[in-house]
């Protein structure tokens, strides 16, 4: 059994050998860490499955714009996950969590950089179809969500990297504490068939009581 907790600063080297065992030690040469390289990632949409003191799966978000117009939006990922855990629901919880987290929150696109065949479940789609590429990406591995209805109603053109904090509320984060989730955001609540945090988003919940089991 695994809860879904905040990161905190202490995880910092259990994340890191996460990653590297899951993606392998060149993964900061993929074009999406780009994105990454000097900007925090969205604090309280960072979290950790736990078992225990261990950690068996994170994921994190980081602010992007869209456009001409900058539009905001997030940029998920990594989404990592115990090699040895592989196919326990373990990622599906934090993606369904996080995303109902980010919708809380009044972000409205989520991007990211996977395989659509996995992603599609969550609601992702190509984001070329929305004409929204990331310069130096495939474009069928970019990939794109609305969590709000017409989210990206006139949108279209290159990801770009974070370069003003303009929503200091959002990287404040929790300052470091390590905050248990509501008891419905917990591997067990979803297994329990607890509703979605999200009003229009129950789908969610539907789907991981299935995933998880």
């Amino acid at each position: 059994m695994f809860d879904i907790t905040t990161l905190r600063p202490e995880d910092h080297d259990q994340v890191e050998d996460l990653l590297d065992r899951a993606f392998g030690r060149n993964r900061k040469s993929k074009t999406s860490y780009r994105y990454r390289a000097g900007i925090h990632p969205v604090n309280e949409l960072s979290l950790a499955a736990r078992e225990g003191d261990r950690l068996v799966g994170s994921i994190q978000y980081w602010p992007v714009t869209l456009g001409e117009q900058d539009t905001e939006a997030l940029l998920l990922g990594p989404l990592a996950i115990d090699p040895r855990r592989q196919g326990e629901g373990i990622g599906a919880a934090l993606m369904f969590t996080s995303l109902d987290m980010a919708a809380w929150a009044g972000h409205t696109v989520v991007l990211l950089v996977g395989d659509l065949a996995y992603y599609r479940r969550f609601g992702f789609r190509t984001a070329a179809l929305d004409g929204l590429t990331m310069p130096g990406e495939a474009p069928h591995r970019l990939l794109v969500t609305e969590l709000a209805d017409h989210a990206l109603a006139g949108v279209c053109g290159d990801v770009k990297p974070w370069r003003s904090v303009r929503r200091g509320n959002r990287d404040a984060g929790t300052n470091g504490r390590t905050e248990s989730l509501p008891p419905q955001l917990t591997a067990s609540g979803w297994r329990s068939g607890a509703a979605s945090t999200k009003a229009g988003r129950v789908r969610h919940a539907s789907a991981i009581r299935h995933i998880v089991g």
